[in-house]
């Protein structure tokens, strides 16, 4: 069976293949857009508002914020006609995000959107939202949206994960709110923290397996992890995808251990 035909779940390997080459240019992003930014500033100054920023879009769930992304993309009609002709929805939007992700969009050649509605500023917002979701999820293997919901639910280790992920999260009310309360009764052990927070990055032992931990919860959300076999898991990971280390005694426990911890410590929800 060739890799086109070889299926995990709704993927098939070699669109996963693809995937796994762009994951280190996704990773890159960041900076990437920051030097590009500084580059052209007197530019972007014409067109950013004032008040831009992009801090409230943390506080949509990741069902939300990928809806509001796939309306910027364009891609809400073009999903419904799939939907209609009955093509397989997961398959269809990874290949979407992959054709986006290696194309190059200059400002001239945007349209608008989901029925024109957006500009390149929602552009510019809703990348940055995006970037900062993910970095939760190649960080600590949760986005960075649903550390904001931890937050909100009183998770101050939540909250300071999110500020390394995306120091501009404070903007967001329900962190600027717990912010005013630390302010109001002293919390000096709080403000401690998030000196910390802001001056720091997530640990260097963080910075391993990040690729890793966006395919599993790729394979979380698609319900299909659960079904891998240990065989299948050392396949997929290690040998055809190259995300986890063939060094050692014995790899394929070494991986199922490291995905033990990872599932441990997702939310319950």
């Amino acid at each position: 069976m060739t890799d086109q035909q070889k299926t995990y779940g709704d993927f098939s390997l070699s669109t996963l293949k693809k995937l796994r080459t762009l994951l280190p240019k996704f990773r890159k992003l960041p900076e990437e857009t920051r030097r590009l930014a500084q580059s052209k500033r007197e530019k972007l100054e014409k067109t950013l508002p004032p008040d831009f920023t992009w801090a409230a879009l943390y506080e949509l769930n990741v069902k939300e914020l990928n809806i509001v992304s796939a309306a910027v993309m364009g891609l809400l009609d073009p999903l419904a006609q799939a939907a209609r002709e009955g093509l397989n929805l997961n398959q269809f939007l990874l290949e979407e995000t992959l054709r986006e992700a290696a194309s190059d969009m200059a400002d001239e050649d945007y349209d608008g959107g989901h029925k024109g509605l957006f500009s390149m500023t929602d552009v510019f917002a809703v990348h940055y939202a995006n970037m900062g979701m993910m970095f939760g999820l190649f960080y600590y293997g949760q986005y960075t949206n649903d550390l904001v919901v931890m937050a909100k639910q009183g998770n101050d280790d939540a909250f300071f994960k999110a500020i390394r992920v995306d120091p501009t999260i404070l903007s967001c009310p329900s962190f600027s709110a717990r912010l005013a309360r630390a302010r109001i009764f002293g919390e000096k052990n709080f403000m401690l923290r998030l000196h910390r927070a802001t001056k720091s990055k997530p640990h260097e032992a963080l910075l391993m397996h990040q690729d890793l931990r966006f395919m599993l919860q790729l394979f979380h959300e698609a319900k299909v992890l659960p079904d891998l076999t240990l065989s299948e898991r050392d396949v997929l990971f290690i040998q055809e995808l190259k995300l986890y280390s063939d060094k050692g005694a014995d790899p394929a426990r070494s991986l199922m251990r490291f995905i033990q911890r990872w599932e441990a410590e997702r939310p319950a929800t």
